[in-house]
Formats: C-alpha cells, structure tokens, sequence
C-alpha cells in the first residue's frame, strides 16, 4: 500500500492540511521550523499509533485547540486511481462497513484522532484516543496496528547509540507492534499494571518506616504478579524473537557499510537467569515457562523491591547491547562508526517489516542526508528499492542532485530512473513545485 493523500486538522503547527502526494518519491522541502518533521510525525502516527518524539498526545496538538486528527487515504500498488469522495480530514462516523485489508482494488481511510482532558458539563471528560477504519472506529488502538507500515530514518536514530535503554526499547516496541498487535496490547497492560503495583509500593513504604513486609503485606503486593507476568512474558518472547532477527541482518547491513572491515554484535539483556536461546529454538511454550520464572523472581525479590521503591525486574528493564568488534559503541566508537550502527539497525527494521507484510514499506527520510557521508547515503539509497519515500530537507538542489547521481541501476530495484515530485513547506501550508 501507499499514501495517495495526507489529511490533517490542527496537528502541531498545522492548521488544516489536505495534500496528494506521488507513490514514488517526495520530497519536501524549505527552511527550518516550518513543518516539515511535523509531517513526517504525522505519517509515522498512522503506523504505529505513537509518535516517534514524543510520548504525550497533547504536545501533538495545535496551540489552543484541545484535539487533532491525522487521517492518510491508501491504495495498493498498482492502483493509481484517487477517490473523489469526502475528505474533511474529522473522521464522518456514517461508514456501514469496515473494508478487509485483504481487499487489493480499493482506497482505504485511516484515521487518528486525539480529544484532550477538559471540563464537561456534567464533570471532567477525560483525554481520549480513536482511530478508524474507513471512517469506522476501532475498540481498541491495538486493532488499528498492522494497516499501514512505515519505517522511520532520523537524526534521532544516533541515540539508538549514544542514548540510555529506554531509547532502544522504544526501537523494539515499535517495530514490533507494526506486525503484532497482541505485543502492543501486552505493553499496554503490563505499563499500567507495573504502574499500580509500584503505586502499591509506594503506599506501604508511606504508611511506616521500612521494616521486613508481613505476610498480609506481600500478599498485597503479589495480588499484581500473575496478570503482570502474562503480559511480561507475551513481550519477552516477541522481543527475543525479533531481536534475533535484528542480530542477523544488521551485522549483515553493517558489514555492507563498512565494506567488512567491521562487525556489528547485538545482544539482548533482560531478566537474569532467563535462558533467551531456549526460547529462539522453541517459542511455542515458552510464554508459560516465562510467566513462571518471572512469578518466581518476583516472589524471590519483594522485600528488595519494597526497599528500593519500585520492581526491580522485567521488560521494562530489558536492553539492547551494541558492541564493535567486542568493544561498546557507546564509549569507543569513534561518531562515524555510530551513525553506521545506527543506519544498520534502521536497514534490519526495514528488511524486516519487508518480510513479515510481503511488501515496502513507506520511508520517512526526515533530514537524513545532511547526517551521513557518501558511502552512508549511498547505502542507503541502495535500500529503497520501489518504495513510496518522503524525504525532508532544506537544500532542495542538494537532493536532487544525490538522488540523480545514484546509479540507476538501483533507483528503484528494476534498473529505472526515480521519479521524484517537490513540495515546499511553508509554515504550516504544503505547495507542490
């Protein structure tokens, strides 16, 4: 699938957008602080239901309004017929029916929408969230997953390096939620029910000064355990799963760009004592042999956790290890060698959203270009093959001239010229050049 056209409503500084676009190269250009990444955010929304720079909705929002709708219109490749109908970019409820994605000769609608807190009438309507199917929402955020799959390429992708764990797991989680939507929803869960178990902590550590808990007390914290490790062990087994995945092909795209002169080693660290390569070989089982292991930790690890003032052990620990050649990328790699790290594991979610949907998914280049040399950018390039690509820049000639000098026997995979459409961005407002 690709985007034939882009709706948006009061989405950081735009107004109101309604744009169509080619399913082939754009892009989008002019100077800083315009809108550009702001589009780019908007796309990515739709894939993964969450920004990739910021976790809070209501940053999203344009100043002064309490709500914003992104809604892209798709079709399949090979299709290139624009639908004439409503595009008001409010989502119209009035739908019948929700199209199947297995359906190929049709236009389909996804939308997503944010209603911030406010004051009602009869009390406070709390912050909602809603996305929709050709007009028809879903019960839950987590069905929306998997319609629509875009990979993101940013300056930001160097703090898959240089940043702390929580970037890197931010990495996983959504790529793996784009092609399973159960692991979304366990994440979902377990956030919430991690939440309220260190809540419950924190009230027994307020009611008196630490001592040894008692039986009623841990009884009272272990009431959060089995649901808890469910859903942990449904993220483990996902994660571990994918991250072999990633081991493989970002040591193979980092041989490519290093031209084998060093090796890429990526390793995940979770629980201790938790036996990932069991796990790789028979996933099938596992989550209960998971669940089990991690209700035993938990057991083991009360009274330390009671002490320390949160959980100590689970996914929302877990971690990715990056090394070269056996040294960390962190403290010994020079920032050139960063970059190539990061690129490779950007190109190992790529082939692998590529595997699991049988198709390409949209590239979002958002000011990549003037972040890689040559040979960086020229990998790249050689990554895109026939996919839809929205590139962001401030040097519109800059572009053109990288994407007219690559050899066109790998524009696009088949040995033909890109075709590239320009569009400026200008405070809030998109004109196609």
């Amino acid at each position: 699938m690709y985007i034939t056209s882009i709706h948006i409503c009061n989405f950081r500084n735009y107004r109101r957008l309604d744009v169509s676009v080619e399913p082939s190269i754009n892009v989008l250009y002019g100077e800083n602080a315009q809108g550009k990444t702001n589009l780019i955010e908007a796309l990515y929304l739709c894939a993964c239901a969450r920004s990739h720079r910021t976790a809070k909705d209501r940053e999203l929002i344009l100043h002064g309004e309490s709500q914003y709708t992104v809604e892209i219109v798709l079709a399949p490749h090979g299709d290139t017929s624009r639908n004439k109908g409503d595009r008001a970019g409010v989502p119209s409820l009035s739908s019948n029916d929700r199209k199947s994605p297995s359906h190929t000769n049709y236009e389909e609608t996804i939308t997503l929408t944010y209603q911030d807190a406010s004051d009602g009438v009869s009390g406070p309507i709390k912050p909602k969230r809603i996305a929709y199917q050709d007009h028809v929402p879903f019960e839950k955020i987590s069905d929306f997953l998997g319609l629509f799959h875009a990979v993101i390429f940013a300056p930001e992708d160097l703090l898959l390096i240089k940043d702390g764990p929580s970037v890197r797991r931010r990495y996983l989680d959504l790529l793996i939620s784009q092609v399973r939507p159960r692991y979304f929803h366990d994440l979902s869960t377990y956030s919430r029910l991690l939440q309220q178990k260190n809540k419950t902590i924190k009230n027994l550590r307020q009611r008196k000064s630490l001592h040894t808990l008692t039986e009623a007390e841990i009884s009272e914290l272990e009431i959060w355990d089995y649901p808890l490790a469910e859903a942990a062990a449904g993220i483990l087994v996902e994660r571990i799963l994918f991250i072999e995945r990633i081991r493989r092909i970002a040591g193979e795209k980092h041989e490519q760009i290093s031209g084998g002169k060093e090796h890429l080693f990526v390793r995940y660290r979770t629980v201790p004592g938790l036996l990932t390569d069991e796990i790789q070989t028979d996933p099938s089982g596992e989550r209960t042999v998971i669940r089990d292991f991690l209700l035993s930790r938990w057991k083991s690890s009360e009274q330390d956790d009671y002490e320390k003032g949160s959980v100590t052990y689970g996914p929302h620990r877990d971690d990715l290890e990056l090394s070269l050649d056996g040294d960390g990328l962190r403290a010994f790699a020079s920032q050139g060698q960063q970059r190539s790290a990061a690129l490779a594991l950007k190109l190992s979610e790529l082939k692998i959203l590529r595997e699991e949907t049988g198709e390409n998914p949209v590239l979002l280049l958002d000011d990549v270009f003037s972040e890689l040399d040559a040979s960086r950018r020229a990998c790249l390039l050689r990554n895109i093959e026939d996919a839809q690509v929205f590139i962001t820049c401030t040097d519109r000639t800059f572009i053109e001239k990288e994407l007219t000098e690559v050899d066109t026997d790998t524009a696009d995979g088949n040995g033909k010229p890109w075709n590239i459409t320009f569009f400026r961005v200008e405070d809030g407002a998109v004109y196609r050049k």
